[in-house]
């Protein structure tokens, strides 16, 4: 039987002893899941949760005498994986996935790697179990040396184009229960792929991914993944749905409200635009009813400048009325800020600051709680504004962990920075970054 190891590649070089929690791989789940149905034996190693060191990640391949290895790769720790394909000594042959695949591959091509390796933009549930099978009847999109690239979008034979009939063995991720903010046992799912918003920090943007499709999945399949989810973990007490597109519109929240009607044991967290929100506010009290216990709303800047500069839709009138309508119904609120966009300045830092106290006020007076996640922008590879930067003054630097913003638990993960592209010097940026994030701590 063929083996194949799927590594959820590490975001440190070195081992870490923080105890931080951090979600499980679920595209990798997909993966390994699709190709244990085609007769392989996988696992999948975490190297994230394990807090392995990328020397450990090398020498565990180089001795593990398996056929395949896939990884995942991000802007984030793209000289890690790097680093791991070009130092390991095992014949294997290598597959490298993830969305930055879509803007990195041509780098990639250039790696010193000796073994074969396929690169696979887009989604690899089906692709990589037939060509592991040798089945595969897509050719190549380029070759170069022993790397190969393959994309698979709308047109590819193997793109997902019914995501409801997708499955995943949970089982396949190890113990991914996690604790979440409440104290409950939490499990994670996705209810969608593709997004409708053209964020210009985002990867995923609408424009960026024109062969891509919005998918939804369906009712009978979301309740059909929970129902088998505590099937595995019975002491599971709430959902967290990942994708941005579960609450899209006024029949979605009909929706989450008859998919949680059946699991009246659990709570439930999920992603919200502003937008959708605005357009349905009569309807927030049907979200408490499903017992919807807190949402995350990327809000990013409290400046309209800003905002219009990062095509983020919406504006800070309706962020206040959104808001101040999900607190007054019990639900908690979670807002997610960046700081340090191309030309920021601190009258714009101060103006997200503002929104952000006055939603941690509104909130002092309501039964739902607000608490922010504040994080120092980042330009990703391929996105609107890393293209704007490159082709101005360039990246600053490679990818650095900021110790100076790291004063509160649980994010290391998150306090990374390529440099600082405000107007404003580091001092000022860190001390508005820190400043916000207290907020959330209070």
């Amino acid at each position: 039987m063929k083996r194949f190891i799927l590594f959820n590649s590490p975001i440190f070089w070195d081992s870490t002893k923080e105890q931080e929690q951090y979600l499980s791989p679920l595209g990798l789940g997909y993966i390994a899941t699709y190709l244990e149905k085609a007769g392989v034996d996988v696992k999948i190693v975490d190297c994230v949760k394990e807090r392995k060191s990328v020397n450990e990640i090398i020498d565990f391949i180089d001795v593990a005498s398996v056929d395949y290895i896939g990884i995942n790769i991000f802007t984030q720790n793209y000289e890690i994986v790097k680093y791991i394909i070009e130092n390991i000594t095992s014949s294997c042959t290598c597959f490298i996935g993830g969305q930055a695949v879509k803007s990195l591959y041509k780098e990639i091509l250039d790696w010193n790697v000796n073994i074969k390796t396929n690169i696979i933009i887009g989604e690899g549930e089906f692709i990589i179990p037939a060509l592991v099978n040798d089945k595969c009847i897509q050719k190549p999109e380029e070759v170069n040396g022993t790397k190969y690239v393959y994309r698979v979008n709308a047109s590819s034979e193997y793109f997902p184009k019914d995501i409801s009939n997708i499955y995943l063995n949970r089982k396949l991720l190890g113990n991914e229960i996690l604790v979440n903010h409440y104290g409950q046992n939490e499990i994670a799912i996705i209810t969608s792929r593709g997004c409708a918003f053209d964020c210009a920090f985002c990867g995923g943007a609408k424009k960026l991914n024109k062969d891509i499709p919005i998918r939804i999945r369906s009712e009978e399949s979301v309740i059909k993944e929970i129902s088998e989810s505590l099937e595995v973990y019975p002491s599971v007490q709430s959902v967290r749905i990942l994708d941005d597109l579960f609450l899209r519109n006024s029949k979605s929240i009909d929706l989450a409200n008859s998919i949680f009607s059946k699991f009246p044991q659990l709570t439930w967290r999920g992603m919200v635009h502003v937008v959708p929100l605005a357009n349905a506010l009569d309807k927030v009290i049907d979200l408490k009813q499903s017992k919807c216990k807190e949402l995350f709303i990327g809000i990013e800047s409290g400046s309209e400048r800003i905002r219009k500069r990062i095509n983020k839709l919406g504006n800070v009138e309706e962020i206040i009325n959104v808001s101040k309508k999900v607190l007054q119904n019990g639900i908690d609120l979670k807002g997610y800020f960046i700081l340090g966009f191309p030309d920021e300045t601190l009258e714009d830092f101060q103006q997200t600051y503002e929104l952000a106290m006055k939603l941690k006020e509104i909130s002092s007076n309501t039964p739902g709680n607000f608490r922010t996640s504040v994080f120092q922008f980042r330009p990703y590879h391929g996105t609107q504004l890393y293209e704007e930067i490159v082709n101005g003054k360039g990246i600053l630097h490679g990818c650095e962990f900021n110790e100076k913003i790291s004063k509160f638990k649980g994010r290391s993960q998150f306090n990374f920075d390529f440099g600082n592209y405000s107007k404003e010097p580091d001092e000022i940026l860190d001390e508005y970054i820190i400043k916000m994030q207290r907020i959330g701590e209070e």
